[in-house]
């Protein structure tokens, strides 16, 4: 017979292991909820371009397609986010907004990374911007995410370390989109145009799952454990009590 604390322990580790399992059960149907998430995206990738106008496209169901737009690089309001690598080594982003033909609408465009020049950290790097109405082709993308900052950036900061779009735009009085295209075609500007690739983070649910299910595993192998250890104390017990009645 358990004793009133035992079973109060064994409820609680039931308990345990039932709420593991359900954590890791959630973070299994994330995971796979991502992965569904991840194959659209390449299929969005692979589907026929769109043509990025003066009105906003849907997002959502078309963030990652190929996106061609017409304009006209605003190049003194280029901006270059700092603190960006390729290949381990740093350097900055290089966002210009671009005006779309035939609207009064901007679209953000980062154009691609360029190394910072240590030798004089303020200098900007040379970037080739074409002055005339020109094609840009690229993908649909969210704007870039917010790095920690001490402090914010001046709202006029060419080098910078985050960039809030709908700050930016009311810092220049323009009406700008809320995305961003990364830029994808080849250009004798000298930037490299190497974006990290989409990432849902499915693998990081796998790995939370991977955890809770561990938990469960460990709760129902020590509950086993001692609940074995109690039977086998108590029939110990009661034959140390029959050999000596």
């Amino acid at each position: 017979m358990l004793k009133a604390r035992e079973i109060v322990t064994l409820i609680f580790a039931l308990a345990l292991i039932l709420v593991t399992a359900l954590l890791g059960g959630w973070q299994l149907d994330r995971a796979e909820y991502k992965k569904a998430l991840t194959a659209r995206i390449a299929e969005r990738m692979q589907a026929p371009p769109l043509i990025q106008a003066g009105d906003a496209l849907d997002f959502k169901p078309n963030e990652w397609r190929h996106v061609i737009a017409y304009g006209e690089y605003s190049a003194d309001w280029t901006v270059y986010l700092q603190n960006r690598q390729h290949n381990d080594q740093p350097g900055f982003w290089v966002l210009t907004p671009l005006h779309i033909v035939g609207s009064q609408t901007y679209i953000m465009v980062m154009r691609g990374w360029v190394p910072r020049n240590f030798d004089a950290i303020d200098l900007l790097p040379k970037v080739k911007t074409p002055r005339k109405i020109t094609q840009v082709d690229g993908r649909l993308a969210p704007a870039p995410s917010q790095w920690f900052s001490f402090a914010p950036d001046p709202p006029g900061a060419v080098i910078r370390q985050n960039i809030e779009l709908t700050q930016f735009a009311k810092y220049h009085n323009i009406k700008m989109l809320p995305y961003v295209i990364q830029e994808m075609g080849v250009e004798k500007d000298g930037l490299v145009r190497s974006w990290p690739q989409p990432d849902v983070g499915m693998y990081t649910n796998y790995g939370y799952a991977f955890q809770w299910y561990s938990m469960t595993a460990l709760g129902l192998g020590l509950t086993i454990y001692f609940l074995g250890k109690r039977v086998r104390d108590r029939s110990r017990t009661l034959r140390h009590k029959e050999l000596h009645s």
